[in-house]
């Protein structure tokens, strides 16, 4: 059995060619000149240590991998990926993403990472909470405690019409499975007509804080319709995304045409799709191993 499971991922590798820091007790810091009314960010963002812990301990680790592929989506506001994007501003039972973001980055919650094309998450990497309100417009005050109290409305009005997430693909050796699992998020922001990426945070970093925050909405391919976390959402990749990009390969450089690059985002679903099954086909056969 041990001899069908080297050939099978064998044949996996040559039929594939593609190419928190964290703090407990963080309230919501949003400011517009009235008292804040309390929203469901305020609970979403009072972690215990406890369960920050758990958090830590679940983080995805891939020094074991001997196979990987990074796999590059632009998720848009369409049908199926509503959770990602409503309620626009958050509620006392509802949170929207991108403000629950900015909320954990005002506080020093999360790291926030310039844009690059291939994010390495490294220190040289990473940019202030003032870098980041700064560079979206953003108003802001400073506290006493080094965080920041951020203008609610210039959250609300920012038009987020996107969300780049990158998808790791890969082989473990140490467990003898395969898995996809979602690494960053980048919010796609569009100001006067033109769209720009404005940042990555890690998801094991906000993992535990979207599994607080639930939404009501249908999301694509789900199986449940109802009261589904955003953590479920992404992490089972419940979400309509075109590929943009292959490890280094950027699709609309080589394929600059919307047929030919149609056709190539096809040609590519249907490598992940075999991939997936090898996946399944190793799990099954390690299982019975």
């Amino acid at each position: 059995m041990k001899y069908i499971v080297s050939l099978m991922f064998s044949g996996l590798l040559m039929a594939s060619s593609l190419i928190a820091q964290n703090s407990a007790n963080n309230g919501y810091r949003m400011m517009n000149g009235v008292p804040v009314t309390s929203t469901s960010e305020d609970m979403i963002t009072e972690i215990s240590t406890k369960g920050l812990s758990v958090m830590e301990s679940s983080m995805n680790d891939y020094s074991s991998a001997i196979w990987v592929r990074d796999i590059y989506r632009e998720v848009y506001d369409v049908e199926g990926n509503e959770s990602l994007f409503y309620p626009a501003v958050s509620t006392e039972k509802r949170a929207n993403l991108f403000s629950l973001l900015i909320n954990l980055l005002s506080d020093n919650t999360i790291k926030a990472y310039k844009f690059e094309d291939e994010p390495d998450f490294r220190e040289s990497s990473a940019l202030t909470a003032k870098e980041v309100m700064e560079q979206n417009k953003i108003g802001y005050t400073e506290s006493n405690r080094r965080t920041l109290a951020v203008n609610r409305e210039d959250v609300a009005n920012l038009q987020i019409v996107g969300y780049l997430i990158k998808e790791k693909w890969f082989y473990d050796i140490k467990t003898g499975k395969g898995d996809v699992r979602v690494q960053a998020l980048c919010p796609i922001v569009c100001e006067r007509g033109k769209q720009f990426p404005a940042f990555w945070v890690m998801f094991d970093d906000v993992s535990v804080y979207l599994q607080r925050a639930v939404s009501s909405l249908v999301a694509a391919n789900a199986p449940l319709p109802t009261n589904i976390p955003l953590f479920n959402l992404i992490r089972n990749r419940y979400y309509k995304g075109c590929i943009y990009r292959v490890g280094v390969r950027d699709l609309g450089k080589y394929f600059t045409t919307p047929e030919s690059l149609a056709k190539e985002r096809q040609r590519i679903e249907s490598e992940l799709d075999y991939v997936q099954s090898r996946f399944d086909a190793l799990a099954t056969a390690h299982q019975n191993d």
